[in-house]
C-alpha cells in the first residue's frame, strides 16, 4: 500500500471521527476541519487500539493544532495498573509532493516531545486548563513513586528519523526498568492497520502491556485426580508430558499472551471473528463430552521441571502452541462471554488435553510442527511462514500494491480497497525471482517443489539459495512485474505458435534481464555507476512512460529470441525441441554468452514494433 493510498484511508477515517463526534466542542474548536485533525488523529488512535471510551476526559491540546496529549491508566490482564502518556502529531500529506515518501519526523519536534515527557516525569509540568488531565498527571506521579509502570508513546503519520534513535535509547536507559518510550511512525501504523483490518488479528498493541510467552516464566495449573493416574511422562529424545487442563487455565493463558502464543504455529493466526462453532457448541451444551471430541493442544517449552505426584501447577520457561490454536481461541472466547454459572459448569465438566514437549532445537520444533499438523493438507511454504526472512519480505511488500502472501488465506477483505492491492502468493514471486533476478529459469520450471525446502532436509532444496540476507523484496517486486507483463502480451505480438508452452515464457523472462542490462549499458554509457535494474523497472511500471514501452518491446524481442532457439533451422516448433533447449541450464547460459558477444544495438529495441504496444497506453 503506497504512501498516498494509506494517507487517504486515514484521512477518510479522521473525517468519520469528526462526523461521529460532531457534538464535541473541543474536537470542533476550529472552523477549519483540517485544523481539528490533530485532535481527531488521537481519538482515531485510541479507538483503533481499543481505548475508545477514554478520549473525551483526558485529551489536552498541544502547542499547535496538529498535536495533542493524553494521560490515562489501564488495568492489564494480570491486574497490574499501567499508565500511558501519549503525544500525537498529525502530518498532512501534500498532493504536490514529488516523491512518494512520508515526511520524516523532525528531530527538533521529537526532542521537544522528549523534553515534555521528562517534565511530566519530574512532576514540574505546569497545570493546563484540562482539570482531568491535571488530575491524571498527579496520579501518574503517585503511581511511579509506588514503583508502578508507565509507557510513553509518540505517534505520527511521519516516517521514522534515524537521528532520534540514540535519544530514544538514552531515554529508555535513563528511566528503566519501569518506564519505556515507544515511537509509532507511519510504517508501524500501516503494518498494524493491515494486520488488524485485513488479517483480522491483533498481534501487538502499544496500549497493552506485552508479556512474552517464548522466553518468559509461565505457570499453568494442571488437573489432578485422587488416583494420581492423571498425566503421562515420556522419557524419549526430549522430555514430554500429557496433562489435563481446565478451561480457566486455557483462558488465562490467552488472556495474558494473546496471539503471541501462536507465533510458532504454521497455520494462519486466527482471525478474531473465526472460532470453531462446533467447539463452542460442545463447551456450552455437552461439556462432559469435550475431552472425547477434541484433539487437544500440542505445545513446546524450553524448560520444564520434574513434576511430583502431588503437583497441581508447574512453572515453564517459554510456551508456544504449535497445534490446537483454534481450540485455545474458541475456549477463550466462550469462557470470556460466559456467565459465572456457565464458567463454573465448564470448569467442573470440561477437560482439555495438553501435550507438552520440552525442546529448544529449532529444527526439531519444525519437525514436530510438521507432523502434528498432518490432519489437513499442508504446503511446504506453510512450514517456513514464521521464518524472519518471510516476515521481513512481507513487511517490505506492504509499501507496494503487491502484498507478499506467506501462507494461504491469511488476508481478508482486501477487495474493499477497490482493486488497488493484489495479494500474491510467495511461490509466485519466487518463480519470477528465480528466473529473472537469480537467472535460474530451469530451477523455476522443474524445481517448484523445492522452493521452500532446506538443503538440510533435501540436498536439492533451494530455500537457502533463494532466501538469504541478499534477498530483497524490491528484486522480487521487479521480477514479478516483468513476469506479469510477459503473461499479458498479445498473441499478435508473438511468434506464430500453435502451442506456446509456458516454459518459453520463463526462459524469455530470464533472458529479458540480459537484454535489458545490455540495452541500458549502451543507452547510458556516460553513467559512472551501473543503473539499478530493478529500480529502473519499478519506476517504469509506475509511470507507464517511454521506459515502460521499451520494456514491453524488449520482452517481445526476448520471446522471439527464445523461439528462434527452440525452432532451429527448420523454423518449426515442437515439444521435443523445446525440451532439448530447457533440459539443462547450459543451453540458456550458452545463449546468454552468445548474446553478450553479439553486435546488439539499442536500435534493435528502439526500432522494434510490436503490433499491440499502443493499446497499453489507452
Amino acid at each position: 500500500m503506497k504512501v498516498k493510498s494509506f494517507h487517504k484511508i486515514i484521512d477518510a477515517e479522521l473525517e468519520e471521527v469528526l462526523t461521529k463526534y460532531k457534538g464535541d466542542v473541543e474536537l470542533h474548536r476550529h472552523k477549519n476541519d483540517e485544523q481539528n485533525k490533530g485532535y481527531a488523529f488521537l481519538i482515531w488512535f485510541l479507538e483503533f487500539y481499543g481505548q475508545k471510551s477514554l478520549y473525551k476526559n483526558y485529551i489536552t491540546d498541544g502547542k499547535d493544532d496538529k498535536s495533542c496529549d493524553i494521560i490515562f491508566s489501564n488495568i492489564d490482564s494480570q491486574g497490574q495498573e499501567i499508565f500511558y502518556i501519549i503525544q500525537s502529531k498529525w502530518v498532512q500529506y501534500s498532493e504536490k509532493k514529488k516523491d512518494s515518501s512520508y515526511p520524516v519526523i523532525k528531530k527538533e519536534e521529537f526532542n521537544a516531545a522528549l523534553t515534555d515527557f521528562s517534565t511530566i516525569l519530574s512532576g514540574t509540568k505546569q497545570e493546563g486548563r484540562n482539570e482531568r488531565f491535571n488530575k491524571k498527571h498527579e496520579e501518574l506521579i503517585t503511581h511511579l513513586e509506588k514503583n508502578g509502570k508507565a509507557k510513553f508513546l509518540f505517534f505520527t503519520l511521519g516516517a521514522f528519523n534515524d537521528e532520534v534513535e540514540e535519544n530514544i535509547k538514552a531515554f529508555n536507559k535513563d528511566h528503566a526498568p519501569n518506564i519505556t518510550l515507544e515511537v509509532i511512525d507511519a510504517s508501524k501504523l500501516k503494518r498494524d492497520y493491515i494486520e488488524f483490518k485485513f488479517k483480522k488479528i491483533k498481534t501487538s498493541n502499544p496500549l497493552e502491556y506485552h508479556y512474552d510467552p517464548e522466553d518468559g516464566e509461565i505457570e499453568i495449573d494442571i488437573t489432578r485426580f485422587s488416583t494420581k493416574r492423571d498425566f503421562v511422562e515420556y522419557e524419549g529424545r526430549e522430555k514430554g508430558y500429557i496433562f489435563l487442563l481446565k478451561p480457566y487455565t486455557v483462558y488465562k493463558l490467552f488472556d495474558k499472551f494473546k496471539y503471541s502464543l501462536f507465533f510458532k504455529n504454521v497455520r494462519n493466526p486466527l482471525p478474531e471473528s473465526n472460532y470453531n462453532k462446533n467447539i463452542v457448541e460442545t463447551l456450552k451444551k455437552k461439556p462432559n463430552a469435550f475431552w472425547y471430541f477434541n484433539n487437544g493442544i500440542t505445545a513446546i517449552t524450553k524448560v520444564i521441571p520434574d513434576i511430583g505426584e502431588h503437583a497441581k501447577s508447574v512453572k515453564l520457561t517459554g510456551l508456544q502452541v504449535i497445534n490446537g490454536a483454534q481450540t485455545v481461541y474458541s475456549i477463550y472466547k466462550t469462557y470470556e462471554e460466559a456467565s459465572d454459572l456457565e464458567r463454573k459448569i465448564m470448569d467442573s465438566d470440561v477437560r482439555i488435553t495438553l501435550r507438552l514437549i520440552r525442546s529448544s532445537d529449532e529444527e526439531f520444533n519444525l519437525d514436530i510442527t510438521r507432523f502434528t499438523n498432518s490432519q489437513n493438507p499442508m504446503h511446504e511454504r506453510d512450514f517456513v511462514a514464521n521464518d524472519p526472512i518471510q516476515k521481513r519480505l512481507q513487511l517490505e511488500s506492504f509499501d507496494t500494491d503487491f502484498w507478499y502472501e506467506t501462507r494461504r488465506g491469511e488476508f481478508h477483505e482486501v477487495g474493499k480497497l477497490k482493486n488497488s492491492i493484489l495479494v500474491i502468493p510467495n511461490e509466485t514471486f519466487v518463480e519470477a525471482y528465480l528466473a529473472f533476478h537469480l537467472q535460474r529459469p530451469l530451477d523455476s520450471i522443474i524445481n517448484k517443489d523445492k522452493f521452500f525446502i532446506s538443503h538440510k532436509q533435501d540436498k536439492d532444496g533451494l530455500y537457502e539459495r533463494i532466501f538469504n540476507d541478499a534477498t530483497q523484496f524490491e528484486d522480487m517486486h521487479a521480477s514479478f512485474l516483468m513476469w506479469r507483463l510477459i503473461l499479458s502480451i498479445s498473441d499478435e505480438d508473438l511468434p506464430n505458435l500453435l502451442e506456446l508452452v509456458l516454459n518459453v515464457f520463463i526462459f524469455s523472462l530470464a533472458f529479458s534481464r540480459v537484454i535489458l542490462s545490455q540495452y541500458l549499458r549502451l543507452k547510458y554509457p556516460e553513467s559512472n555507476n551501473p543503473i539499478n535494474l530493478n529500480k529502473f523497472i519499478i519506476t517504469s511500471f509506475s509511470g507507464k512512460n517511454e521506459s515502460f514501452k521499451t520494456i514491453y518491446k524488449l520482452l517481445v524481442f526476448s520471446i522471439n529470441k527464445i523461439f528462434v532457439c527452440c525452432v532451429g533451422k527448420e523454423q518449426q516448433f515442437s515439444d521435443e525441441k523445446l525440451f532439448k533447449f530447457i533440459e539443462s541450464q547450459v543451453s540458456y547460459d550458452t545463449l546468454k554468452q552468445e548474446f553478450e558477444e553479439s553486435d546488439f544495438t539499442i536500435e534493435d529495441i528502439d526500432n522494434y514494433k510490436p503490433k499491440n504496444i499502443n493499446s497499453l497506453f489507452k
